[in-house]
């Protein structure tokens, strides 16, 4: 069986009510800006993009918040404007909706830690699995891919 198209982890984060409608409006694609440093979501994008993977992006929105629409990420870039001021921009594909089943920030799991990861592997113990909260969504979190979006390949 070949190699899953999809990375298994995703990036969530907010995004305003009217900041959505506006992308929806303008073919579903866009350009998400954050003045927060990606760092880390950029070496996540750049390691997919390395395995040949699509990274996938979920926005949330609202109070409390709910994920309303997913995409896959095109290319991520931080950019140090001035002294400690820095510019995220994620560009991605077309925003698709997210069943109600899955709009709940809880139905999405945090990303374990690699030394979980290898006690599963190596040692065959499951490690619990911490769902994502609204403390840790903003800027962005990093998630296992939920299952609906591994389905894409």
């Amino acid at each position: 069986m070949p190699p899953s198209l999809v990375f298994p982890y995703c990036i969530c984060t907010t995004v305003a009510e009217k900041a959505l409608r506006g992308l929806l409006e303008n073919t579903g694609r866009g350009t998400y800006k954050d003045s927060h440093p990606w760092l880390v979501a950029r070496e996540i994008q750049q390691t997919a993009g390395a395995e040949d993977r699509k990274l996938p992006i979920l926005f949330a929105t609202g109070s409390p918040a709910q994920f309303s629409h997913w995409a896959f990420i095109e290319s991520l870039s931080v950019v140090e404007l001035h002294r400690a001021t820095f510019e995220s921009v994620c560009e991605f594909s077309r925003l698709e909706p997210i069943n109600p089943i899955w709009s709940d920030i809880d139905s999405v799991f945090l990303k374990p830690s690699h030394e979980q990861l290898q006690r599963e592997v190596l040692e065959d113990i499951h490690q619990h699995r911490y769902p994502l909260t609204e403390g840790e969504i903003h800027p962005y979190a990093i998630c296992e891919t939920p299952a609906f979006i591994l389905q894409q390949d």
